[in-house]
């Protein structure tokens, strides 16, 4: 059976309510270039789907690539790149190589040091026993550098040939598959989508959307008659917020354009909430500065501790936002405090699915509040 050309998934005529569905007469019509039911309504409709793909599903389809000779093209995002690693991955790809794809650079203002973030990545990426040949920087949406990934994966694919000494090695030794992985949204499918429309002049393009999983299967897509790379569903992170959250709050934390640090001079004693999202209570310190690198539309405020329980309970969903619904602070109801010392200097305090907070002064003292599965982190500065 066809699959569908936005989503992967097989595609049915039987049943409107199952995954896959296509009218009888559209899929008679089009044949293979046809989108199944639920692509077509997220594409012309705007409808919201609730993500289908378990961590037990996600994982077995992409255990497949470890009995593969395989390149894996790891796509994270610059904004969250320790939640971006898949947990475990090795052990699902085996000893194939790895091109680690960073994502959404252009709107990293330039006091950013990407060198740093790079240095950062591959010292996470030896951690998890990952073999990584490079660390490109693209912009997906913007098509940029888009051709240095392509160019890379073909030079792997041809020195795997060239080292081959007989006909035999070198059936051995050829490298056809190419996975693009990573977290769900992170823009696997708008990567293959740029390729296709900057290289291909393919309009058959994938099904994106800023909701979770859009893509339900493997799909394939060709390069050149001997090449292509393919597309696979996204893990969703539950060390993010983008895991509890709703389509209008993620549309706040999601990064529209270049951003625009908001830097403050703090006391002891003051707090700043990150929208109803995170809490950051500065207990002690000397000269402190805080900039905080998040989506332009994240709210933030400022108050004095002793203010702040009173200002979260009468101001959550009202100016605190996100979270907009009764419903999402539910499921961020059980929270942690972690502490954190700076004794001088710099750092980046990361909280995953906001961005990070660069904190600079000495002897300071400070207690995060967030929900109890994100992963919150202070580093030395990107910066």
């Amino acid at each position: 059976m066809a699959k569908c050309i936005g989503c992967g998934i097989k595609l049915q005529t039987h049943d409107e309510n199952l995954a896959g569905y296509v009218p009888l007469l559209v899929s008679a019509d089009l044949g293979d270039n046809v989108y199944c039911k639920r692509c077509y309504q997220i594409i012309h409709n705007g409808k919201r789907y609730n993500p289908e793909i378990s961590d037990n599903d996600y994982y077995q389809k992409i255990s497949v690539i470890k009995d593969q000779k395989a390149i894996v093209v790891l796509m994270i995002d610059i904004m969250d790149i320790y939640g971006g690693f898949i947990p475990n991955l090795h052990k699902y790809i085996g000893d194939n190589q790895v091109i680690i794809v960073v994502n959404k650079v252009d709107i990293m203002p330039k006091d950013v040091h990407l060198k740093k973030i790079e240095e950062r990545i591959r010292g996470i990426a030896f951690k998890e026993s990952l073999d990584v040949l490079s660390v490109i920087m693209i912009s997906a949406k913007k098509k940029q550098n888009i051709e240095s990934v392509l160019n890379k994966i073909f030079k792997i694919k041809d020195n795997a040939v060239k080292r081959s000494r007989s006909y035999r090695e070198r059936r051995i030794n050829k490298i056809r598959d190419c996975y693009i992985l990573g977290c769900a949204s992170v823009g696997k499918s708008t990567f293959i989508n740029a390729i296709k429309e900057k290289y291909l002049d393919d309009k058959k393009l994938i099904t994106t959307s800023d909701q979770f999983q859009t893509t339900m299967d493997f799909i394939k897509v060709y390069i050149d008659e001997d090449n292509y790379i393919i597309d696979t569903p996204g893990l969703i992170n539950y060390r993010s917020f983008g895991a509890y959250l709703d389509y209008d709050s993620m549309k706040m934390l999601m990064p529209k354009s270049y951003l625009k640090p908001r830097t403050y001079q703090l006391h002891p004693d003051q707090t700043i909430f990150m929208g109803g999202l995170a809490g950051i209570d500065f207990i002690k310190g000397d000269k402190i500065n805080v900039s905080f690198y998040t989506s332009n539309d994240l709210y933030i405020h400022r108050t004095k501790t002793i203010n702040a329980l009173n200002i979260y309970e009468t101001q959550k969903t009202k100016l605190l936002v996100p979270p907009h619904t009764n419903e999402e602070l539910e499921r961020l109801s059980e929270t942690k405090e972690v502490m954190f010392d700076i004794e001088d200097g710099a750092y980046d305090l990361l909280i995953s699915g906001l961005g990070f907070v660069h904190i600079v002064g000495n002897n300071i003292t400070f207690k995060v509040r967030v929900h109890k599965n994100i992963d919150v982190r202070l580093v030395e500065t990107f910066i």
